[in-house]
């Protein structure tokens, strides 16, 4: 989800969920046309959304009882996609996921992308819960409605790699990359797919090619020292750990993933033990 008005351990949580901005412009066309004609305390219902998305992402509770509210009078779409932002960020994540699900199906009358991303939204929700099965479905709908969205693929290769299956991700994220190249994120979480797949080297390749875009990315700099660890390179791993170290927080998941790998013996290790995921983006977070 992206916009106002509407990581694995496996790999870094570069991809909380994003997509609020993209929203943004789709749903308050769809608010004021559901809107048009309607007679409503809000008179302006695309200002009411902005108000409502910013209330959902710092005060939740309140922000559902606002849109409830909003809704009763007529908000439509607008409101009731607020309510379901609002209750994804109090975690109520299933009952947000089945409500962006309706949503998405009842949506029949707006364009396939903005049902894309409602899907997807519904996807990253019920990939938050850990319902992999359901998150599955929704993504491959929105796959169908708009396949040339990089973000959907992501997020659907995050879902496969929270069920082990890291070479139907690395696939998608060779998609996502394809209609997104030069993006040094998406290169990241490939790089973690690889490396949960036991491929070194394409690991630190595609953790190079990131740092190549964005020098000091330290998400870039975590899986080349992961990767290089693997690779019996202890020079060139601890160099990049420690150089982790040196620009994120000491209390952060970073740190603290870099502070493990150099704890790690050299070589790969014996057996392959899937990491957790990157955790789903977070409806109305943004690309960092």
């Amino acid at each position: 989800m992206r916009g106002a008005c509407v990581g694995m351990r496996a790999g870094p949580s570069v991809y909380a969920m994003r997509r609020l901005a993209a929203v943004t412009a789709f749903v308050c066309l769809a608010t004021s046309a559901a809107g048009a004609g309607a007679q409503s305390p809000f008179a302006d219902p695309n200002r009411q959304y902005q108000s409502c998305m910013a209330v959902a992402r710092s005060e939740p509770r309140r922000a559902l009882e606002v849109a409830q509210s909003w809704h009763a009078a007529g908000g439509g779409i607008g409101a009731r996609h607020c309510a379901a932002i609002a209750m994804y960020e109090l975690g109520q994540y299933i009952e947000a996921a089945q409500r962006l699900e309706g949503l998405g199906r009842e949506m029949t009358g707006q364009s396939l992308a903005l049902r894309a991303e409602v899907f997807a939204q519904s996807g990253q929700a019920y990939q938050a819960a850990r319902i992999a099965d359901r998150a599955l479905q929704m993504q491959n709908a929105a796959i169908l409605l708009d396949p040339k969205n990089a973000e959907i693929w992501v997020d659907r290769s995050i879902t496969y790699a929270a069920v082990g299956a890291y070479r139907d991700a690395v696939a998608d994220l060779t998609r996502a990359l394809s209609l997104a190249p030069a993006r040094p994120d998406i290169l990241v979480v490939r790089a973690a797919a690889h490396r949960n797949l036991n491929d070194a080297a394409a690991a630190r390749n595609d953790a190079e090619a990131a740092l190549k875009l964005e020098p000091n990315y330290p998400e870039g700099l975590l899986e080349r020292g992961l990767a290089r660890r693997m690779l019996r390179d202890k020079a060139g791993s601890d160099a990049d750990l420690r150089k982790v170290l040196s620009v994120v927080p000491a209390n952060s998941e970073l740190a603290e993933r870099a502070n493990a790998g150099l704890a790690a013996p050299l070589g790969p290790p014996p057996a392959a033990v899937p990491g957790t995921p990157p955790a789903p983006r977070k409806p109305g977070e943004k690309p960092r």
